[in-house]
C-alpha cells in the first residue's frame, strides 16, 4: 500500500462484480467498535462515574463530555471521571486523533464503562473490507485524506 515500501500490509483481496476490490489484512482490530457497559449503582447518589478502556487497560487524560458538551473532565490514571448529575443521555470521548459520540440507551444508568475501538497509529495498521474501484483500467483508492489513481499493471498486495 506504501509507495515507498515501508508499510507492507499482508492480507486478501476479492474482486466484487462489476468494479470494485476489497481488501482485508490478516491482522484486525481486536475492538472493531466501540462498546459500553451501563448500570445503576445506588451508590452514587446524584453522580455519574464512567470508566474508559482500550485494549491495553485504562486510559489516562480522555477528554470526556456529557450531554452534548453540558459538562467535561479528563479521566484520571484508572480511566474514570465523575459527573454531578442524574440523567446521561450521551457520552462523547477525545483522545488524540479519534472522538466518539455514544448514545445512552437508559438514562437512568450511573455508572458506565466503555471501551473503545482499536486506534489507528498515523500509518495504516490494519484494513478491514477496504473498497478499491476499478474503472477504465485504474484503480482509484477513495481514502479520507486523497484521491489517488494508479495503473493497473503497478498494483500489489502481499
Amino acid at each position: 500500500m506504501d509507495v515507498g515500501g515501508g508499510n507492507v500490509i499482508k492480507g486478501t483481496w476479492n474482486y466484487v462484480p462489476r468494479d470494485t476490490i476489497v481488501l482485508n489484512s490478516f491482522n484486525q482490530p481486536k475492538n472493531p467498535k466501540t462498546t459500553y457497559i451501563a448500570k445503576t449503582n445506588p451508590e452514587l447518589k446524584d453522580k455519574i462515574r464512567i470508566r474508559i478502556m482500550d485494549k491495553d487497560g485504562p486510559m489516562e487524560t480522555v477528554s470526556i463530555q456529557i450531554n452534548n458538551g453540558e459538562q467535561w473532565k479528563t479521566t484520571d490514571s484508572n480511566g474514570i471521571v465523575e459527573f454531578n448529575r442524574q440523567l446521561l443521555h450521551n457520552i462523547e470521548y477525545h483522545f488524540l486523533f479519534q472522538n466518539e459520540k455514544i448514545q445512552i440507551e437508559d438514562q437512568n444508568n450511573n455508572e458506565i464503562e466503555i471501551l473503545i475501538k482499536d486506534m489507528e497509529s498515523g500509518s495504516v495498521d490494519f484494513l478491514t473490507d477496504y473498497k478499491i474501484l476499478l474503472k477504465h483500467k485504474k484503480l482509484i483508492f477513495d481514502s479520507k485524506y486523497s484521491l489517488k489513481k494508479t495503473s493497473i499493471n503497478k498494483k500489489q498486495w502481499e
